[in-house]
């Protein structure tokens, strides 16, 4: 049988827990939202270096 102070620490206990897996959902979420991000970043800069690269070849061209 449990006391009342067992039972208040067990329900204190898994009230933290609660918020700690709250808070680990929430960093979890702001993570994927910041891969997300970067991933669209990584993906414009490929584009444009794509496009610098043919620039650079069409006047490596004209050059020669």
């Amino acid at each position: 049988m449990r006391t009342r102070l067992e039972g208040e620490r067990s329900e204190k206990t898994r009230e933290t827990l609660e918020e700690k897996i709250s808070e680990l959902r929430s960093q979890l979420d702001r993570a994927a939202k910041i891969i997300v991000a970067k991933d669209t970043d990584l993906e414009r800069l490929d584009k444009e270096k794509e496009k610098l690269q043919q620039a650079y070849n069409r006047c490596q061209q004209r050059v020669r």
